[in-house]
């Protein structure tokens, strides 16, 4: 399946540069060649499936791939996620082997340094003469910013699926923004591989890196989450813009603003845009390219590629057949999958109004954070901004947010500007009572993370 793919990309385009990180180049015969020997050391430690814990995303990368030939079943961890976490995961994935690069106890039968690995499979290299390759399975999991993590099950042919062959673009550069246990990061990963393309690896995850890694390397393509554009488009310089050559700009993972997309519009002009909706459970459901927030009304009249839409008291709901297998425990996909997002029909539009699990509830009064947000977001010098319910003696709960300043920015010229812009656009059960300058929101998976409250 997959492992076809870099096959079929070693032969037609083998000095093609399929990985470009801190470390070199690997092209797309180089990352061929180190298959099979990573093929008989992960079926030896694998029984059935393996978790991968790793911070290096090339050799992951190649890693993946292995797994997938060896008919075994696939899980990245997120890196960022602490071991006490880890931990419980595995104890839920019920996984027999780790490999990973960190130190410390985990629960699994076997663990294997990621160095060991690389180290054996290269020692076996060229000594198989040929490979039985067999599809295996992967597990993705939720990104865990408003709670503990869920393990959907998917087939690869399944992923495949909702990517278009698209010859006519190959050789694309692509920024591997996204980590690879997120569900887009493994979208990127499967598009590079369809389209014979480049994979792009920013050697740290600061924006001072990522933008010199953009000009260095002449990435055209980027996906990312609207947390990721606002940060980057808010410390591109003018001199850095016009050196760096993007032609895509595809979001995801999170409810686009209009303003943003105004910023991207402004600072890009030659790119195209193209929102993608998709969830864990479902999979990618559908894109829009017109740069306006939302997603067209005729989506919910008629089915848009393999997927069905309907909104139940302002939730929208998916049906698709390119969705998860089950849950890890064996619960089937649901034939209609709620998302919890909530949305609004307005004209011909359908709006995203947040995440059903992240309303305020003030004094009987329902307050949507993104709304709130929204109104922050357009302040100078606001870099993000995260909104959420603190308790109150009175009225039970009062709107809260934490805004991370953009460089240089004053802190009380800021504030300020933020009490006045929500002053005069939301009523005073959205206004935020508690309004706290933060040094660094977290974040995981490039998007904000939302559990818990103050």
């Amino acid at each position: 399946m997959i492992s076809a793919l870099l096959e079929r990309y070693a032969t037609s385009l083998p000095g093609g540069a399929f990985i470009i990180d801190a470390q070199g180049t690997v092209t797309a015969r180089g990352a061929g060649e180190q298959l099979s020997g990573l093929v008989q050391v992960l079926k030896e430690i694998g029984e059935d499936g393996i978790c991968f814990y790793v911070q290096d995303s090339a050799r992951l990368v190649q890693s993946i791939l292995a797994t997938e030939a060896a008919g075994l079943q696939c899980c990245v961890l997120n890196r960022q996620s602490p071991s006490s976490e880890i931990a419980a995961i595995l104890e839920r994935l019920g996984t027999a082997a780790l490999v990973t690069d960190a130190q410390g106890t985990f629960p699994a039968k076997k663990i294997v340094q990621i160095d060991d690995l690389i180290h054996d499979a290269a020692s076996r290299r060229g000594s198989v003469k040929s490979v039985h390759f067999k599809p295996g399975t992967i597990v993705i999991l939720t990104t865990g910013t408003t709670g503990i993590p869920k393990a959907a099950q998917y087939t690869w042919q399944r992923l495949l699926g909702r990517i278009p062959s698209r010859d006519a673009v190959q050789g694309k550069r692509w920024l591997l923004a996204y980590p690879l246990n997120h569900f887009a990061g493994v979208q990127v990963l499967l598009t590079a591989l369809r389209d014979r393309s480049t994979l792009v690896i920013p050697e740290a995850r600061d924006f001072r890196t990522i933008i010199d890694t953009l000009i260095k390397h002449r990435v055209d393509s980027v996906s990312g989450t609207p947390t990721f554009w606002r940060m980057l488009v808010g410390r591109v310089t003018d001199e850095q813009a016009e050196r760096l050559e993007i032609e895509q700009i595809t979001l995801g993972g999170e409810a686009s603003t209009a303003d943003l997309l105004e910023r991207l519009r402004t600072r890009f002009p030659s790119a195209a845009i193209t929102q993608v909706y998709a969830t864990t459970e479902a999979g990618t459901c559908f894109a829009v390219k017109d740069a306006m927030p939302g997603f067209p009304v005729s989506f919910l009249d008629r089915p848009v590629g393999n997927v069905e839409l309907k909104i139940i008291d302002g939730e929208l709901y998916v049906r698709s057949s390119a969705s998860m297998i089950s849950y890890i425990d064996g619960s089937p996909a649901p034939e209609w999958i709620a998302t919890g997002d909530l949305v609004e029909r307005t004209d011909d539009r359908v709006i995203f109004r947040g995440r059903k699990s992240e309303i305020i509830n003030v004094a009987g009064v329902k307050v949507h954070p993104l709304k709130v947000e929204e109104i922050i977001l357009r302040v100078a010098g606001v870099s993000a901004v995260r909104v959420y319910s603190a308790a109150n003696p009175i009225t039970g709960h009062i709107v809260a947010c934490d805004i991370e300043l953009e460089e240089g920015a004053d802190e009380d010229a800021v504030r300020e500007m933020a009490q006045q812009a929500c002053g005069a656009a939301l009523s005073r059960y959205e206004q935020p009572r508690l309004l706290r300058i933060v040094e660094r929101l977290e974040r995981r998976n490039e998007k904000l993370v939302r559990r818990g409250s103050a």
